[in-house]
């Protein structure tokens, strides 16, 4: 082999070692990017407030929200939680997941209840019933309004807002209006 097709076949294979590695390189990159997983999931809670839930960002660091409307249109709840704060969002890496995932938190895992199913809150104890699983009272609700929305055996839904807690909203019977009354603990 003469030393010019020598230098020839050095070069050819650098180059080609080079581009190898580039095309090595290039999947590992686009791998590192995440998937876009911004998108939008609808359903109805008590039949009659419509719930919108949304996720937007890049999948395993987006935002997500959820928004909760009257028959009028008006916003009766609205949040928005970074995705690794709220239970069922953690490792989500894909737009089908995060749908999966919306759907989940706003059909799956809501409990449709009533207030009647809240701990009772003791006369002269700073709250309901602790129990295994605590409850708190959202603040500015006091025994009386809490205990007798508990009596009236409102029509309620819980939902979750954090990786070990679930927010619960009753309806007010005489403005139709969804108001948090508290905060219910489960194991995470």
């Amino acid at each position: 082999m003469s030393f010019r097709n020598s230098l020839f076949s050095k070069t050819l294979n650098i180059a080609l070692t080079g581009l190898a590695l580039g095309a090595l390189a290039l999947p590992l990159s686009q791998k590192a990017a995440a998937e876009e997983c911004s998108q939008s999931v609808e359903t109805v809670w008590l039949d009659t407030y419509s719930v919108e839930a949304d996720a937007q960002g890049a999948c395993g660091s987006a935002e997500i929200s959820i928004a909760v409307f009257n028959q009028s249109g008006g916003i009766e709840y609205q949040a928005s939680f970074d995705q690794n704060d709220l239970f069922g969002f953690y490792g989500v890496e894909s737009l089908s997941d995060m749908q999966a995932a919306l759907l989940d938190w706003v059909s799956g895992y809501t409990d449709v209840a009533t207030s009647a199913k809240l701990p009772v809150w003791p006369e002269g104890a700073e709250g309901p019933e602790a129990g295994e699983f605590p409850f708190y009272a959202e603040e500015g609700v006091t025994r009386e309004i809490y205990e007798r929305a508990r009596q009236e055996d409102r029509p309620m839904v819980c939902f979750i807002q954090g990786t070990e807690s679930q927010l619960c909203l009753v309806k007010n019977p005489t403005s139709g209006a969804l108001e948090s009354i508290g905060v219910q603990t489960f194991p995470g």
